[in-house]
């Protein structure tokens, strides 16, 4: 600080920034301190003032003067602070969270940004269908770009291996670090070999080196040397060295990429691959594939440009991203909104004295928008929850006043749809401040903690663009050449009434008519879509029986080159999200044509089987069903007597808002006690069957079951209405919200057989050489050993303990296992225990079962033209896709499949979980506990600490600014657990952020879940 005599201490980079240059040492740059003669302009540059009473005289000013100058600095400090007291501001982090904007200018890269996947695994029903691990499919040696949403400059790393279920690396910096799992949109595969990594991994800590002292090893920067690291760091070098030259080669197409690539209306996904093809000349290709620094230097410009290409983060695959290119219809937009919003911030007053400003585009924007947040506010409480509350009295909502939206109007409200829905601009972007100004000029988020894109949700349903109970994974998780319609559903490219291109049965003559045999489809009431049954068939030997699939058969009638077909390609499954259900085919598919039922077609997979649950042979036929149940899962295993012998889990409930009665099913259900006597025989005896082939399986290394998963039920009622008014909605009311776990009270009898099912139809084509959809797991299958005796010792025990697999045990899995794939070329499935599986027991909802049968029925139709078996084929020209084809198709296939997996039992169920929390802890909708357990899993260096509470198993985050001195965040370890209290929610960032009340359970080390022998190449070993 510099002190000009008897007068205010002053900053003196706020003294060097207002004093013009002197003339005689303007050359040099220097800037000169004020002089003391200048008292004006030192009261003006003083960060303090004495706070002398007025009227004091000189020597009381001057006795006031004395006493602090014989004060220490500290003491001086100390009453500094207490004269100027002002709410503490936090500054932007320097690390961004998800959906948080970070400290990208002044850091543009930092070891800590590096993207880490700390995301539960995804089921499909009963089944583990994702583990979300990118990271899990590395080998040592590997190269990966590591980037985040907060680092505008991403750096080359290479995976050293895993340990105690971190993965460790070594960056292009010469930096050591962990981390859980990371997301790479780059990977190089074998860039280093292995033996190369020794002299690096010598000088890492021991394997029994706890997680804080490796945290604090990482804060003291400590590091292998540079000498152990020389060929490590020549190599990544020179690769980054080689895509410069190749980008600086044709840096003319590549820094124009989107007038190559932009389409005028619609959007574009296409690999990194594919986009290398148009903009790269085919000399940089090897037997018609790129070299890697040359699709590295692709991948780097097409990052540059922060408005054209987007990569779908959520839609990773083994090879390669899919890049989302925005039509130039949507960049003009963006392009626009920012020169309104320069021009805006710019604009001078006119010279005549008491003139107004000049007229801006955006004041008649800002007059609506505060016009609409006003109206809703009479009624509707704003909260910084990412939510708007319900109604403060029923029907309390004013009419909407009537005015216009101008077309500008709709272009600022499309940008804001862009950034705070779609999430189309990455953290570090320029464009963020560009969604911040405009909330700043509505002037109605004073309030706000942080004009975010959060801020800009909740701005979207005040104004009506968007209804109250929006999803907003809907807008961040997006469909390939889908359209979301605002308020609920989507909007899928397609021409006239589908129903017209709907072909005659192709199988008709080759259908045998299912007489005497009954099908039972079980399911629950409230199915609409029925698309699989069971049934039994006695043969001469009592030991032996038929097991037959019956499943619904819309492919013979729906062929693979019609429009139908693409349509239920753009959402390949079924969305069951609450409030968006969205079928794969036409509504009118389901229950009126292609829904199991009397005299129906259908398509039966079929196995002998013995008792010991040996699968002696297996047939498909296409079929007529006659005799047809339907019944729930309850009923069958009351008319059985069969009762689980896995434990259950009861879990937490909670209910927001009124439950509506459950409607009748619109189909006959039987009952247990209405089943004759033959039937219930029948129903045992295919209970006992499936048991006996899951019994084989679980000694194949099958996991036996998994836990039951939260989970949220929704209801909109006849209370719930919207009107429309300039195609804006009013919501009248939140929906009603019921919190549960999945529970399973029934029978296994559905399970089991329906994976026979699967092993059918995958047996069955592999012989005949018919290329189909294979679900395979070949990370583990080179694994195999050890996923198997880690399932046996670890995971198992746990499950048939009734506990729950925490996210560390998780965490072990994906390392060992690695993640579901579509292939052509079968494999083991190594969880569920079997050699090779596909899915095709569900062509009403899921676009792979409906390509399996399609090439299934090929093949009969050509095994019925022949007269003899396909098996041993080795030719795919009859079929409707060949392996080229299907290779070509399934990456996409697999994009979309996570996506709408992700969306139903990822990011959209725990938003609506989350929009309960919100409703119950703001709004006081419902009763919750005032504190949680929080368990420790991460402990993310020295700036937050990650765990889950145990209030359905929710992720929360506990900041260094929120640990109140109950602990410090270098004594927090894996496994601990503190009582807390919640600070906020965050719907739209799917955040929890909890406050620390007192350590319930304390851990001297932390806790990591066991590690197989021979887990092989992903453990650290010198």
């Amino acid at each position: 600080m510099w002190r000009v005599p008897n007068r205010s201490y002053i900053c003196w980079r706020c003294a060097s920034r207002s004093v013009a240059p002197d003339p005689v040492v303007s050359g040099s740059g220097a800037r000169l301190l004020p002089r003391a003669t200048q008292p004006l302009q030192i009261r003006a540059l003083a960060t303090v003032r004495d706070r002398v009473a007025r009227g004091a005289n000189s020597n009381q000013k001057q006795h006031a003067q004395n006493r602090k100058e014989k004060l220490n600095i500290r003491e001086r400090l100390r009453i500094w602070d207490e004269e100027n007291q002002d709410e503490a501001k936090l500054i932007i982090s320097d690390f961004a969270d998800m959906g948080e904007v970070s400290n990208s200018f002044t850091r543009p890269q930092n070891l800590s940004m590096g993207q880490f996947e700390i995301t539960p695994p995804l089921f499909d029903g009963d089944e583990l269908s994702d583990l979300r691990s990118d990271s899990a499919n590395l080998g040592p040696g590997d190269m990966v770009e590591l980037s985040s949403e907060g680092s505008r400059r991403p750096m080359l790393a290479i995976y050293l291996g895993r340990l105690n279920s971190y993965a460790h690396f070594y960056t292009s910096t010469g930096k050591w670090f962990t981390g859980l799992g990371v997301r790479s949109l780059f990977v190089v595969r074998r860039f280093i070999e292995p033996a190369e990594l020794e002299p690096v991994i010598k000088e890492l800590p021991s394997s029994s080196a706890p997680l804080a002292a490796i945290n604090t090893l990482h804060d003291l920067g400590h590091n292998p040397s540079r000498t152990a690291g020389s060929r490590l760091l020549r190599k990544m070098v020179a690769f980054d060295q080689e895509a410069q030259y190749v980008y600086q080669a044709n840096a003319a197409t590549l820094d124009v990429s989107s007038s190559f690539i932009g389409d005028p209306v619609k959007h574009r996904y296409l690999t990194l691959h594919e986009i290398a093809e148009i903009l790269l000349p085919a000399s940089y290709q090897r037997e018609g594939k790129f070299d890697p620094h040359a699709l590295y230097a692709v991948h780097r410009a097409l990052l540059q440009d922060e408005v054209f290409f987007r990569p779908l983060r959520h839609t990773g695959h083994k090879s390669s991203y899919l890049f989302e290119i925005s039509p130039l219809s949507e960049v003009r937009i963006i392009k626009n909104v920012e020169k309104m919003i320069r021009a805006h911030l710019t604009r001078k007053p006119y010279s005549r004295k008491g003139a107004q400003e000049e007229p801006s585009p955006l004041d008649e924007f800002v007059y609506r928008a505060r016009m609409r947040i006003d109206q809703s506010r009479q009624s509707r409480r704003w909260t910084n929850a990412g939510i708007i509350g319900s109604p403060i009295r029923p029907n309390s909502m004013p009419p909407a006043e009537s005015h216009q939206w101008s077309g500008t109007d709709l272009e600022v409200l499309k940008f804001i749809e862009l950034w705070a829905g779609y999430r189309k601009f990455p953290s570090y972007s320029r464009l963020q401040c560009f969604g911040s100004t405009l909330l700043r000029l509505v002037k109605r988020y004073e309030e706000a903690e942080n004009l975010t894109a959060s801020t800009g949700w909740t701005f979207l349903q005040e104004i009506g663009w968007i209804p109250p109970w929006e999803i907003p994974a809907r807008y961040s998780i997006r469909f390939p050449d889908v359209e979301i319609q605002r308020g609920g559903g989507y909007i899928r490219p397609y021409d006239g009434n589908l129903d017209e291109h709907l072909r005659e049965d192709i199988l008709s003559p080759m259908r045998k008519v299912w007489d005497g045999i009954t099908a039972y489809c079980i399911d629950a009431e409230t199915t609409t879509d029925i698309d699989d049954g069971v049934s039994l068939e006695r043969t001469s030997d009592p030991h032996q029986f038929w097991i037959h699939v019956h499943v619904a058969d819309p492919a013979s009638s729906v062929l693979p080159e019609t429009v139908i077909a693409g349509y239920a390609e753009l959402i390949p499954q079924t969305i069951y999200l609450p409030g968006h259900f969205e079928r794969m085919l036409p509504d009118t598919f389901g229950q009126d044509k292609f829904s199991l039922a009397p005299n129906r077609r259908c398509l039966t997979f079929s196995a002998l089987v013995d008792k010991d649950g040996v699968v002696l042979d297996r047939k498909i036929t296409p079929g007529i069903l006659k005799d047809v149940v339907y019944i729930t899962s309850e009923d069958v295993a009351t008319a059985i007597g069969e009762t689980r012998a896995l434990p259950t889990y009861r879990g937490p409930e909670l209910t927001l808002g009124r439950i509506p009665e459950a409607q009748p099913a619109e189909r006959p259900m039987m009952r247990h006690d209405n089943l004759s006597s033959d039937q219930k025989k029948e129903l045992a005896l295919l209970s006992e069957l499936g048991n006996a082939l899951h019994a084989l399986r679980l000694s194949r290394g099958a996991t036996p079951y998994y836990p039951p998963q939260p989970q949220a039920q929704v209801y909109f009622d006849d209370e719930i209405k919207r009107r429309e008014e300039d195609h804006f909605g009013f919501g009248i009311s939140h929906p009603s919200i019921h919190l549960s776990y999945t529970s399973d009270s029934g029978t296994d009898l559905v399970g089991n057989i329906m994976r026979l099912a699967g092993e059918v139809a995958a047996e069955w084509c592999h012989e005949r050489g018919i290329p189909i959809p294979y679900r395979t797991q070949p990370h583990a299958a080179q694994n195999i050993a050890a996923v198997q005796q880690y399932i046996r010792d670890v995971f198992n025990p746990l499950l048939n303990a009734g506990a729950r697999p925490d996210d560390n045990i998780w965490r072990q899995m994906w390392s060992l296992i690695g993640n579901d794939e579509l292939s052509t070329t079968p494999g083991p499935h190594v969880t569920m225990g079997v050699s090779m599986y596909t899915k095709a027991t569900s062509p009403l909802r899921r676009f792979s079962d409906l390509l399996v049968h399609w090439q299934v029925e090929a093949a009969l139709i050509e095994e019925n033209r022949r007269g003899t078996s396909l098996v041993g084929n080795k030719d795919d020209t009859f079929l409707p896709f060949t392996r080229a084809q299907l290779d070509r198709m399934l990456p996409l296939i697999r994009v979309r499949e996570k996506q709408a997996r992700a969306l139903m039992n990822g990011d959209g169920k725990d938003q609506w979980i989350l929009q309960a929390l919100a409703r119950a802890w703001e709004f006081k909708e419902a009763k919750i506990p005032k504190t949680f357990q929080f368990h420790v899993t991460h402990v993310n260096g020295r700036r937050s600490i990650l765990g889950r509470l145990n209030w359905f198993e929710r992720p929360a985050t506990l900041r260094s600014e929120t640990l109140n001195d109950i602990l410090k965040m270098a004594h927090a370890r894996i496994g601990d657990v503190y009582e807390v209290k919640i600070k906020n929610v965050n719907v739209h960032g799917t955040q929890i952020i909890v406050e620390a009340i007192r350590v319930i359970k304390k851990m001297e080390v932390d806790i990591f879940p066991a590690t197989p022998k021979g887990a092989g190449e992903k453990m650290l070993e010198v």
